[in-house]
């Protein structure tokens, strides 16, 4: 079986979601391991499925431009700006028809984030696998903690990533901030500026990668980099495949999670 590859594209943050949820049930029809990168125009914060967010708040958000939308995963907000998003869709090894991941959640996100632990190998960085020890329910801001789902560097979130499983079908998606500024999510979900108070000023909520390795990528280099690293995880080379026009109208029937926002 061929592993897909879809090429970085920008879309509306509700179409990303709605695009892969549409890969996460081509799965269920036999649909090839894929691997897709993205970005998110207009710069969106995405909420997890579960996550309790006022009607103040996205009015706030969307007053400074920024759109929101509900994710299919779980997890606290991400704000994609100044990021790269990816999104890996497989079946777990219960399917007999070329399953590849493993049953166990914690395995199956080891198994994911090893592509892109190599592709940052590959870019001169290493970083490392979180802590589940790390409480976040508590928290908005899915980047103020670091579970054994995400990557991080320097003691700070580089990739947090959220998962969802459907018969057997995974979807993983994630964020990788490049030089998103350090306060803008504090300002987006709480209205309030890292200067505001002294123990916050100049702190950092997140790590960036571009900082990290000390040098601006183009995201062609950094596509390539994390298409390698995923090939290496899986040992299977990954097919450049876009999303055809046909494929982006059939997804457009999972937009209607925007309607799960308050107001």
């Amino acid at each position: 079986m061929s592993y897909r590859f879809i090429p970085f594209e920008e879309f509306s943050g509700a179409m990303n979601m709605a695009i892969d949820e549409y890969l996460l049930e081509q799965q269920l029809n036999g649909g090839a391991p894929t691997l897709r990168l993205y970005a998110f125009n207009p710069p969106t914060v995405t909420i997890g499925l579960s996550q309790k967010i006022g009607a103040d708040t996205i009015d706030r958000i969307r007053s400074k431009g920024f759109d929101v939308t509900r994710r299919p995963t779980g997890g606290r907000a991400v704000l994609h700006h100044k990021d790269l998003t990816y999104a890996f869709v497989a079946r777990d090894i219960s399917q007999d028809d070329g399953g590849i991941l493993a049953r166990s959640v914690s395995a199956a996100y080891k198994q994911i984030c090893g592509g892109l632990q190599n592709a940052f190998d590959i870019l001169g960085l290493k970083a490392e696998l979180g802590s589940s020890e790390v409480p976040y329910r508590h928290l908005a801001d899915c980047f103020l903690a670091t579970t054994n789902a995400d990557l991080q560097f320097d003691g700070k979130k580089l990739a947090g990533s959220a998962q969802l499983r459907r018969r057997g079908a995974v979807l993983q998606h994630g964020s990788i901030p490049l030089n998103l500024e350090q306060g803008l999510m504090l300002e987006l979900l709480e209205g309030k500026k890292l200067t505001d108070s002294p123990e916050l000023a100049g702190a950092n909520r997140h790590a960036n990668l571009f900082d990290a390795l000390g040098r601006k990528l183009p995201i062609e280099e950094l596509c390539n980099a994390i298409r390698e690293g995923f090939e290496c995880a899986f040992a299977h080379s990954f097919i450049e495949e876009p999303l055809s026009q046909e494929e982006l109208h059939d997804a457009e029937k999972f937009l209607q999670l925007e309607a799960l926002l308050p107001g």
